[in-house]
């Protein structure tokens, strides 16, 4: 059995146990799709970055959470797959536990192989005050991978009406062949019985870039 899966069963195997731990209230089964992409402001105008996610939530659990990344020049491609679990809900403060498998599917990848610990913290600090927080590794599990650390996000929220809400915040990340990356950001997000539409502008090394972050969500009792 290769070690990478050992490592990924036995985190697994964790966060059930934490998980267990709790009771949360009973939720609906959650079906949440995700699409995301990135667009420079300078010049050329060509993608940053698309990505695509599909999860479900089932009570407390998560499976299946699949997706896949690729950069604009499709070097950099990943598809990733991941199972997690609501570790903490306490009304103000929703702790959110996800392990992820990528694997990279670039021409020039040579198959890296990496484990993303992904959790997802959201803390509502007044009712329209609210705050998320994900910050995780990425630890190689074979040879052509490399270790790494990002800040997703770090960003703060007023929410102004039901519907429109907007801040700041902050992104960044390191690897073993790339030095520290701070990208910081102002968010603005805009929610309908569509979906949401977060709308980042943010500066990255290159200059600055323009995300777009659409969320449907669809809940069945």
């Amino acid at each position: 059995m290769r070690s990478w899966f050992v490592v990924a069963c036995l985190l697994f195997g964790g966060i059930r146990t934490v998980a267990a731990l709790s009771d949360p209230p009973h939720l609906p089964v959650v079906s949440t799709l995700v699409l995301r992409i990135g667009e420079p402001l300078q010049a050329t105008h060509k993608l940053t970055y698309e990505l695509v996610e599909f999860s479900q939530q089932r009570g407390r659990w998560i499976a299946p959470d699949i997706g896949i990344y690729g950069s604009s020049d499709e070097s950099d491609k990943l598809v990733f797959a991941g199972a997690g679990a609501e570790i903490l809900f306490r009304g103000k403060i929703d702790y959110t536990q996800i392990l992820y498998i990528s694997q990279a599917i670039g021409p020039g990848s040579h198959g890296a192989r990496t484990l993303w610990i992904w959790p997802v913290l959201d803390v509502n600090l007044t009712p329209r005050w609210m705050s998320e927080v994900v910050v995780y590794p990425t630890i190689p599990l074979n040879g052509a991978a490399e270790a790494g650390f990002d800040i997703d996000r770090a960003k703060l929220q007023y929410a102004f009406t039901r519907r429109f809400s907007a801040g700041a915040g902050y992104s960044a990340s390191i690897y073993e062949n790339c030095a520290w990356k701070n990208k910081p950001l102002a968010t603005a997000t805009y929610f309908s019985r569509a979906g949401s539409v977060e709308f980042w502008l943010e500066r990255i090394p290159a200059g600055a870039q323009v995300q777009i972050r659409y969320t449907l969500t669809h809940s069945e009792h």
